[in-house]
């Protein structure tokens, strides 16, 4: 096959005139130079003449132009096979095993089974052949998702394809999988499971089988072990579950359904799997380690085909396990550092009792549970702060909003005493930081969570600020209807880290954001329900706000567009970064 040696010639045609050589090339011989560097290197070696003359790669073309390629076809043969990360893992006549990378598409596989074949010098090369120099596709059987490494069955012609498929719908073929799945997957809910039992909607199960040419008892032919499990930040628990399918020519389509419908998704991007924070550009984090079936060639005789499970799995299992183990070494260093609040005031019984412990030797971390709510304190702008699971844990990057209000009062305000306004004020850190940094200024905290104000109050007090605020019930709705908060007006700036997380995000959240209280996380409207309410409220009376005055809202990352549109109406005079880069908090003044 070295010495096999693909001459072509094309006329060129009036469509090509003045075109430059190198892509003419390009587009009239793809189907032998399949990757542009085949066709620099044939043209820098005088393998592609034009008249029968070497010339440059930007010459340019005239019609009538005779041009003429040689092309060594195991050359091209392997240069495209580089391109494609494909192994040929076993092979008889008519029949092979790739193992394909993810990124690797049908067609690219279909290619690659005789090409790898022929490349191998088999004895009558096991059927593979050349039309007219180019590779001749064999039929893949099973599936090939895109996203996924998989072991793929490739067969010489339709005739074997279905003799394979019809093995496969026997049962006879088993392919092997090792997945990645959200949770601890306990083995007995796997055993105990009764496909026809336990699958909701049972009528549309039975549809979805039926597209796919499942039979309809397809769980049953499953078997799935629990391998591994580590610990995991963002979802509690990573299982890695090894399984094996038979019955289906899409047998990770299968396993995704089973893990999804069992409660326990497989890490991923794809239907009835769920997103793993840091891996969304992953498909399916699963990938094939096996595969056994009868031989077609050698009367039945058993094949099996294994594969090393790939790397890449591996290592998110020890990424997510490091993450999680250095997110607790944070949480006890952040439970030594602050400890508790025990030279503070007596709060008497205003606060539960998850935040009343005496030193940092009576706490410890209890599964996923915030450090904060183990110690009941956070720190915030250099301060400490109680805080309790009715109350937001405060974040770093929301100490941009009250940065960003003390940089703009301190620019405009020359006032002896400015007024601030906390719409949602939660455990009153944002109120209560602004407040220690600027002593000339008084502030209102607003609140629907009466649990959240007995720990404001509490705050207000352990920093001795209960002359200069005031914490009171209220909505983003009625703020600007309320007589108490009007007392205390019109104020300077309004400061406001509303909930802005739209329902579906908070459903991807929960291992994340799950023992906060959701009234402070979650919004609908796509998370802009409150922004709207506000302009609404201020729409209603503008007076709560001085001529001048300003509301600084904290953002989530990409919502800058849809707050600006919903507050067109007014002045934009900053925008800032926290310290991750990230735009979070934007400033509009009353005009």
């Amino acid at each position: 096959m070295d010495a096999m040696t693909l001459v072509r010639e094309r006329i060129v045609s009036a469509d090509y005139v003045g075109t430059k050589l190198r892509n003419y090339i390009s587009q009239e011989f793809r189907d032998v130079f399949m990757i542009r560097a085949d066709a620099i290197t044939a043209m820098r070696e005088k393998r592609v003449l034009v008249n029968g003359q070497g010339v440059l790669d930007s010459h340019q073309l005239v019609d009538g132009d005779r041009v003429r390629v040689e092309v060594n076809i195991a050359h091209a043969i392997k240069s495209r096979l580089h391109s494609l990360d494909v192994e040929l893992k076993y092979s008889e006549p008519g029949l092979a095993i790739l193992l394909k990378a993810p990124g690797v598409i049908w067609p690219d596989v279909e290619w690659a089974a005789p090409a790898l074949i022929m490349l191998a010098d088999l004895p009558d090369n096991h059927g593979a052949c050349l039309d007219d120099g180019r590779v001749v596709p064999w039929f893949a059987v099973n599936e090939v998702e895109k996203g996924v490494r998989s072991l793929v069955i490739v067969a010489a012609t339709e005739e074997l394809r279905d003799k394979v498929a019809r093995d496969i719908a026997n049962g006879q073929v088993k392919f092997g999988i090792y997945a990645l799945c959200h949770g601890n997957v306990p083995q007995s809910r796997i055993d105990s499971f009764v496909g026809d039992v336990n699958i909701p909607d049972m009528e549309v199960f039975k549809k979805w089988c039926l597209y796919n040419h499942f039979p309809v008892d397809i769980f049953s032919h499953v078997n799935a072990k629990v391998d591994s499990v580590v610990k995991s930040s963002s979802s509690g628990h990573i299982s890695a579950v090894r399984a094996t399918v038979s019955r289906a020519t899409s047998p990770n389509l299968v396993l995704r359904r089973f893990m999804f419908t069992l409660g326990y998704p497989i890490a991923g991007s794809q239907n009835y799997t769920r997103l793993l924070p840091n891996h969304k550009d992953k498909g399916a984090l699963l990938a094939y380690v096996s595969i056994d079936m009868p031989s077609l060639a050698y009367n039945g005789q058993q094949v099996s085909v294994t594969v090393d499970i790939p790397p890449k799995l591996l290592a998110v299992c020890e990424r997510e396990e490091r993450f999680y183990d250095k997110r607790q070494l944070r949480a006890q260093s952040e439970i030594d550092e602050l400890g508790t609040i025990s030279d503070s005031p007596d709060l008497g019984n205003e606060l539960s009792s998850s935040a009343s412990v005496t030193s940092a030797s009576d706490v410890t971390l209890a599964g996923d549970r915030p450090a904060a709510y183990v110690t009941g304190v956070k720190q915030f702008c250099g301060h400490k702060f109680r805080v309790t699971p009715d109350t937001l844990i405060p974040r770093p990057s929301t100490e941009t909003l009250v940065d960003a209000a003390v940089e703009i009062l301190r620019s405009t305000d020359t006032r002896t005493m400015t007024r601030v306004l906390d719409l949602g004020t939660g455990s009153g850190c944002i109120l209560l930081s602004l407040l220690l940094a600027m002593p000339n200024a008084r502030g209102v905290g607003v609140d629907i969570s009466e649990p959240a104000l007995v720990v404001a109050r509490a705050n207000s007090q352990l920093h001795g600020l209960e002359d200069r605020s005031a914490m009171f019930h209220g909505s983003f709705e009625g703020f600007t209807a309320d007589g108490s908060v009007l007392a205390e007006g019109p104020f300077d700036f309004i400061t406001c880290n509303p909930p802005y997380i739209s329902p579906g995000k908070a459903a991807r959240m929960q291992n994340t954001i799950g023992h906060e209280p959701s009234l402070a996380l979650v919004a609908g409207d796509g998370g802009y329900q409150a922004y709207r309410a506000i302009h609404a409220s201020l729409a209603t009376n503008p007076e709560v706000l001085a001529l001048d005055g300003c509301i600084g809202f904290e953002i989530g990352k990409d919502m800058e567009r849809g707050v600006r549109r919903i507050f067109d109406d007014w002045k934009e005079v900053g925008a800032f970064k926290d310290s991750q880069g990230f735009l979070r908090v934007i400033v509009f003044q009353r005009t």
